[in-house]
């Protein structure tokens, strides 16, 4: 998306009317210096784009680590309580509420285990790769943008050749 936008921006920015001091010069800058500057400006902006991208998976990255342990696991007073509760009522007669105490005591130890290593690491390949991807990205945009900008300061001075050459290209296919 953003390598799309910056295009149509360097595509089309020979359309844009000079600045009042620029164009007061006595000779006007190359189209190469604005497409330059334009560059440089959207290589900067995908660049912060980019860091912001990769902080927030890292700020994301940090807060699982820190919440992966967020729930205790139950100390022995906490289970021998829950044991006796649940024996109490079924000794009253009440199994439905043993069940439950129990059930409610087997989440609460099920919830304050550690996940399993695999899957941590798993995680963290996962954000790795997603931050080379995103560095990968903002790489191809740049050089991308880069090209556009290169043929759109190019274009007028290629553009008579390639016109000549075109038709003399067509002369030839047509046979005239």
């Amino acid at each position: 998306m953003w390598f799309v936008l910056f295009a149509f921006g360097a595509a089309f920015l020979h359309r844009l009317p000079m600045p009042g001091p620029v164009s007061a010069l006595p000779f006007r800058p190359p189209a190469e210096a604005l497409c330059a500057l334009y560059f440089l400006l959207t290589a900067l902006v995908r660049l912060a784009i980019r860091n912001a991208r990769v902080a927030a998976l890292e700020r994301r990255r940090r807060t699982e680590r820190r919440g992966r342990f967020a729930l205790r696991a139950p100390g022995l007073l906490e289970v021998s309580a829950g044991v006796t509760k649940g024996i109490a009522e079924v000794v009253m007669g009440d199994a439905t509420r043993a069940a439950l105490a129990g059930g409610a005591l087997v989440l609460r130890m099920a919830a304050a285990q550690p996940d399993h290593p695999g899957g941590a690491s798993r995680r963290t390949a996962q954000k790795r790769r997603a931050v080379a991807r995103e560095r990968l990205r903002a790489l191809l945009c740049i050089l991308g943008v880069g090209a556009v900008c290169v043929g759109a300061a190019w274009l007028p001075l290629l553009q008579p050749r390639l016109v000549v050459l075109l038709q003399t290209a067509m002369r030839k296919v047509v046979g005239g």
